[in-house]
């Protein structure tokens, strides 16, 4: 592990190390795609806390980014599958799910809430759900066969956690945040799942330009990550 880290660009390196820490990363996407710069933390990391700061000085949809095998092994679909599902019924959805978004097919999947929650909005209420599907992710990984149930058993939808999934084959097939932050966990050893939001600007009411959001993470000590260093250190570890 420490000769492969000492092969990675310095950047990619503290930021792999502040995951593993439990702390924030900031990743900025592409000026070509969203143009926006998230706050990433790993899920199984997550605090109440976290969850304050990420509403407070993110202020985007705070989800939780999965895997395409662990999605797979809770049976999570992605919304466009549950909604071309719905259309039968309701066609009037069909309109809706034709038409995509500019960068792509949506990593979104369901919401959800833990039982033990109450509203299930409060920074406490989404802490804890996030950390029981943590622990719920990393039973997957480790192949327990009774995780769907576990699931079904534990959470509730809809709820107020965003739930995304990862493209098979990660970055190869899409580089959204979903994919450049679950990939950074794989990195660090961690459980591929964690916890993003957009980090919105409060003068001009759109994403945090990525000089500003540079300026946070140097006021922070938060790496700052561009999401061309994480993909071509795939493409370099891909070739081998």
């Amino acid at each position: 592990m420490l000769s492969k880290m000492n092969n990675q660009p310095l950047t990619l390196r503290d930021a792999i190390l502040n995951l593993r820490q439990g702390r924030f990363v900031l990743i900025h996407d592409f000026s070509s795609r969203e143009n926006e710069t998230d706050m990433v933390l790993a899920a199984q990391h997550i605090t109440p806390d976290h969850i304050r700061i990420m509403r407070k000085d993110a202020g985007g949809l705070i989800c939780v980014a999965i895997s395409f095998d662990i999605a797979n092994k809770l049976g999570l679909p992605y919304m466009l599958e549950v909604l071309e599902f719905a259309s039968k019924s309701y066609p009037n959805l069909s309109e809706l799910i034709n038409s995509q978004a500019s960068y792509g097919k949506s990593a979104f999947s369901i919401s959800v809430n833990h039982r033990d929650t109450f509203t299930g909005i409060t920074d406490i209420d989404r802490a804890l759900t996030i950390k029981e599907l943590a622990k719920l992710c990393d039973l997957a990984v480790k192949n327990f066969d009774d995780v769907q149930y576990r699931f079904a058993s534990n959470f509730r939808a809809p709820g107020h956690v965003q739930l995304l999934i990862a493209s098979d084959g990660l970055i190869s097939k899409r580089a959204g945040h979903t994919e450049l932050s679950v990939y950074l966990a794989q990195l660090a050893g961690l459980t591929p799942v964690t916890v993003i939001c957009e980090m919105l600007d409060d003068e001009t009411h759109k994403s945090l330009p990525s000089l500003s959001a540079k300026n946070y993470a140097k006021m922070h000590n938060i790496p700052f990550v561009e999401g061309h260093e994480i993909v071509s250190y795939y493409k370099d570890q891909i070739r081998g």
